[in-house]
């Protein structure tokens, strides 16, 4: 046998594999890295088995040496209340309604409007999941008290400005309760009403329905303005509660309309149907409408199109049979609750009081001894200047009427002007007719001369 031909024959396996070196390695390469993959799988089913058999407690123990807690998702950081006052007392409501709150466990702050720049700060309050509340009340003519006229400016200006759209306030969440007085009818809460608006053109959310206090006890809801804000203050807790536990605003079928309109507009959840026409009727103001039918929603759908819009001859005749058809039903309905309202009125017929509780604590500190549910009685200045022996006034003077018989009473606290120089501080109820409970005239003249002399009693 030829030994060189043994040789080539012994080689040739090995020239073969060096030659074909590069596949041999890439299918070590492959092997290599499926058993990788393999081993990466197999681990991450075993780990998985353990977190189904292993609390989550338990885990974050034998890992970190410590429990964490899961954290929970806040739907609410706070709450800001914002005022504006004139004469104090929807300061006072502030400070009740953050008392109030404090038992929520939640960080409150009271912001007078006077220190307040919307321009630099109200943007915030889009991403800070803080609950705004206003209280504003409406002064002379229907304008902003003087606290709240800079901010009541910025917003309207802000509201009507196209710089700043309708999303420039999306998803900040505010509630407004308005001070007024509806004597007064053709003002009667337009700040609180305007400042709600303003809020909701800008994209803002109501987390509840506007409320409004009337001064006037005769036509107030709840019997006087305390009295309804301490019904708005109810609601509002509740409201804040449901929020704080993420819960929506549920449509409870009280608007117009009989739905919401969540699913047209986000921001316009919980959105009473009386809302939505006091926005459209501020809008299409200067148009004169015959009759807007508000019982369903796609009828009023097309009212919007036909305000906007120019109408042929051809459809006038179909409008208007439909305005008398939603006309006529209205009409209809309005016959049938005729019992129910004469029921009503008849209920409403019993006059309320004029004083009030919180009425009857302003006049008690200003001296007045109260008589019955309207009257009252207390000492002028010059009367206590005489039983001092300091002089007396002009009546003593040229008439010689003794001090303490000249008697400062009024069978009416009431008052038609409520002057700016009043000595009544603003703490009198304002009417132009009689609309309260009447007491007799003879307990009110026994009254007061009982009241009168105990005072000058007291005073010496």
């Amino acid at each position: 046998m030829d030994p060189t031909l043994d040789t080539w024959d012994f080689s040739s396996p090995l020239i073969s594999l060096w030659i074909n070196r590069f596949y041999i390695y890439l299918g070590f390469a492959f092997g290599f890295s499926l058993w990788i993959c393999f081993q990466i799988v197999i681990r991450k089913q075993n780990k998985n088995s353990q977190e189904k058999t292993v609390p989550r407690a338990s885990q974050d123990l034998m890992t970190n040496g410590y429990i964490s807690r899961p954290k929970k998702e806040v739907f609410v950081s706070g709450v800001k209340i914002f005022y504006g006052s004139q004469t104090g007392t929807a300061k006072g409501f502030a400070t009740i309604l953050a008392e109030a709150l404090s038992s929520l466990d939640l960080p409150v702050a009271v912001i007078n409007l006077k220190d307040y720049d919307p321009d630099d700060h109200l943007a915030e309050e889009v991403t800070s999941k803080n609950v705004c509340a206003f209280l504003v009340a409406t002064y002379t003519d229907g304008q902003p008290p003087e606290s709240a006229e800079w901010f009541c400016k910025w917003l309207e200006e802000a509201a009507n400005d196209f710089r700043f759209g309708k999303t420039y306030l999306k998803g900040m969440r505010y509630a407004v309760f308005g001070l007024g007085n509806s004597v007064y009818m053709s003002h009667f809460n337009k700040v609180g009403k305007n400042v709600d608006k303003w809020l909701w053109m800008l994209g803002a959310r109501r987390v509840m329905t506007r409320g409004e206090g009337d001064g006037n006890v005769v036509k107030s809801k709840h019997g006087s303005i305390e009295a309804d804000f301490t019904a708005w203050k109810a609601k509002f807790i509740s409201r804040l509660q449901a929020l704080r536990k993420g819960e929506g605003k549920r449509c409870r079928g009280s608007c117009k309309k009989g739905k919401c309109e969540s699913s047209r507009r986000g921001s316009e959840a919980a959105e009473p149907g009386s809302h939505a026409q006091e926005e459209l009727h501020h809008r299409d103001a200067e148009e004169e409408e015959p009759f807007e039918s508000s019982s369903e929603e796609e009828s009023d759908a097309e009212d919007r199109q036909s305000r906007n819009s120019v109408v042929d001859v051809e459809d006038l005749g179909r409008i208007m049979g439909h305005v008398t058809k939603e006309k006529r039903e209205k009409e209809q309905q309005e016959g049938e609750t005729g019992v129910t309202r004469s029921t009503v009125k008849s209920e409403a017929s019993e006059r309320r009081a004029m004083i009030t509780p919180a009425l009857r604590e302003a006049l008690t500190k200003q001296g007045y001894q109260l008589i019955g549910s309207h009257s009252g009685v207390k000492l002028c200045r010059w009367t206590k200047s005489m039983l001092r022996g300091r002089g007396g006034c002009y009546k003593h003077t040229f008439y010689g009427i003794e001090s303490h018989r000249c008697m400062e009473t009024t069978p009416s606290l009431a008052c038609a002007n409520k002057c700016v120089f009043c000595w009544r501080h603003h703490t009198n109820p304002v009417g132009t007719e009689w609309r309260w409970k009447m007491d007799q005239p003879e307990m009110i003249l026994k009254e007061a001369i009982e009241n009168h002399q105990n005072m000058i009693k007291q005073f010496k």
